[in-house]
């Protein structure tokens, strides 16, 4: 379980507020609160809410950092269990969860603000604001 009171506030929040996004400003934690219609591509990491499917079809409220300079790639994902907060690599989720392993990876997941390039969900035929 996350224990970071400073991590758990940040999760909390755009848990709450699901169309903010936190922007990562420096190395020192500095972030930028914003509501964009979009994320766009190459500006950074980003932090969003959203929502993780596991492999046996379970949803799962989450919060992602993503670095928009990698089409999207992942570089943290928490999960919010019964008002708990953990880390998707934390092997207390899945005991918290009651699954194995193989119940929960590999695993989908969506944001509630789109990212402008996300090169693991293309769309076709997308709007002129989202990149293949």
């Amino acid at each position: 379980m996350i224990a970071d009171a400073e991590l758990i506030k940040r999760l909390s929040f755009l848990d709450g507020q699901p169309k903010w996004v936190l922007r990562e400003v420096d190395e020192e934690g500095r972030d930028q609160v914003l509501s964009p219609p979009v994320i766009p591509k190459a500006t950074g990491f980003y932090w969003i809410a959203g929502e993780t499917t596991l492999c046996n079809g379970r949803r799962l409220a989450s919060v992602f950092c993503v670095d928009t300079d990698s089409g999207g790639e992942l570089y943290a994902v928490s999960w919010k269990i019964e008002g708990d907060w953990y880390r998707h690599d934390d092997a207390e989720a899945l005991r918290r969860l009651g699954l194995e392993r193989d119940d929960a990876f590999p695993f989908d997941w969506s944001f509630a603000v789109p990212l402008e390039e996300d090169v693991f969900h293309p769309v076709p035929d997308a709007p002129p604001w989202r990149t293949r």
